[in-house]
């Protein structure tokens, strides 16, 4: 089953910008992005754990920056 749509013109914009070839397709752009939101296996359970993890740490001020640490280590 084929389709035609009107893209606007700021929906567009953004589908070039994420060209990865020069040669890529409207469609090929979309198809790709529509097979990242679709992949089970994009985020695992352990990592998305630990992402949620670090963002609670984050916001509670258990984290500190790079920079932080190369003092507290004495590299700076």
């Amino acid at each position: 089953m084929s389709e035609s749509i009107e893209i606007p013109a700021p929906i567009m914009q953004r589908i070039k910008k994420l060209k990865i070839r020069p040669e890529e397709t409207p469609i090929d752009v979309i198809s790709r992005a529509l097979e990242v939101l679709n992949d089970d296996d994009y985020i695992d359970d352990e990592t998305k754990a630990a992402i949620i993890e670090g963002i609670e740490e984050y916001k509670a001020g258990k984290s500190i920056s790079h920079e932080e640490l190369g003092k507290e280590l004495g590299f700076t």
